[in-house]
């Protein structure tokens, strides 16, 4: 998407752009887990693709990608194949379950709005029912809340989901104490938001405990059934809801012949986001392996949008036959929203917790969004959350 913007913005007439996209909208993620508790309206995480790209300037496909053929240009889809002078892929990232036995099947994803539906409808469903159950035993493990995986995303649903269950049980649930509820945060190595500063980190993890949330560092989980977790320790942990932040790899995309891909299924790609061995075919976002500093760049919004800034600007030069720079990443830092009115922010070397990394988040993730309509709207909605009840309704 941000790569149709920008070969929009550098090009000159004459070049013929088409967009591929299974869905007609943009899924804006960075919002989804307030989508989940009702902080967001769901009509305002999505955007329609044809109201931010003019469908008389790009041609838009709704369909898939089935295969793609390096060597002559060409992919197919369930409507033909179609030739190519210059490509670019980015067909993103889906849950990594690790073959961990059970995960899958008694897990709630949070990829997409889909998840985040399913995710505050069981939300609703376990208070609803915890509200009726008088067994001890069945209400403790009903109202059992597990998010495994400690960064960004992990700890972003987590808070969203204990601030949601310390705003509405009271007023909406009396029948439910809050220290019947059991919220826990689950993580692999030994700190949360691995990515950020141990300062930070560590004023992330207070701030947890503070909002009622356990959190089990160095405690990978071993299997999950749909009665309970095992953790490497031997632990047992019955669960209500369990959902997976734990980790992403790069959706299944056919190519031939078959390129060099890291372990978590990315392809690997040069200096200038091309596939090895084949000019003018570009991978960027989730699905591509950047080294950078001898590690491999993380699969973020920032990144993927700095790729396709440089992709954009690097097929315009190749079509001018001008001389390529490699692509060069720009750390601009991390962020991370903690519930209401907290977070904590890294920018440029800087450091902000409270308040102040609560706003910074919020100016940033608008900042993103690439159309106005939906930035006065999510700012709405974010005010109508101050000021009134949460919904607690299922979405169907």
């Amino acid at each position: 998407m941000y790569t149709v913007f920008y070969l929009k913005k550098y090009s000159e007439e004459g070049i013929d752009i088409t967009l591929f996209e299974k869905k007609n909208y943009l899924l804006y993620t960075p919002v989804l887990h307030e989508m989940a508790t009702g902080t967001v309206n769901a009509r305002h995480v999505v955007i329609p693709i044809r109201e931010i790209i003019n469908p008389r300037q790009i041609h838009i496909r709704c369909e898939e990608v089935d295969r793609v053929d390096l060597n002559r240009k060409a992919f197919e889809t369930r409507s033909g194949i179609f030739t190519f002078d210059y490509l670019v892929l980015s067909q993103g990232s889906e849950s990594n379950f690790y073959s961990i036995p059970g995960i899958r099947e008694n897990c709630i994803p949070f990829k997409g709005i889909e998840d985040a539906i399913r995710l505050r409808n069981n939300l609703v469903s376990i208070l609803e029912k915890g509200a009726i159950e008088e067994d001890s035993r069945k209400r403790k493990k009903l109202l059992t809340i597990i998010v495994a995986g400690g960064g960004c995303t992990g700890v972003e649903v987590v808070t969203e989901i204990a601030q949601f269950i310390n705003l509405i049980l009271d007023r909406d649930y009396p029948e439910i104490r809050r220290s019947e509820v059991r919220i826990l945060l689950i993580e692999a190595m030994d700190k949360i938001l691995p990515s950020f500063p141990r300062y930070l980190s560590n004023v992330a993890t207070e701030r947890l405990k503070r909002m009622g949330i356990e959190i089990l560092l160095d405690s990978p989980i071993q299997w999950a059934n749909e009665d309970s977790i095992g953790l490497k320790d031997g632990t047992e942990i019955p669960i209500g809801i369990l959902v997976w932040a734990g980790g992403v790899k790069a959706r299944d995309l056919s190519l031939k012949p078959e390129v060099k891909r890291d372990p978590s299924g990315r392809i690997m790609v040069n200096d200038h986001l091309e596939i090895l061995g084949h000019p003018g075919i570009f991978a960027i976002g989730d699905g591509s392996h950047v080294s950078h500093n001898g590690d491999s760049l993380p699969p973020t919004a920032s990144v993927a949008v700095q790729e396709a800034r440089y992709v954009a600007k690097s097929l315009l030069l190749q079509i001018q036959e001008r001389e390529i720079p490699p692509f060069q990443f720009h750390y601009r830092g991390d962020m991370a929203s903690l519930g209401f009115m907290f977070g904590v922010t890294e920018v440029y070397g800087w450091h902000f917790k409270g308040f102040i990394a609560w706003i910074l988040w919020k100016l940033f993730k608008l900042a993103m969004l690439p159309r106005y309509k939906t930035r006065f709207q999510i700012i709405a909605d974010w005010l109508i959350t101050l000021a009134f009840r949460r919904d607690t309704s299922k979405l169907t």
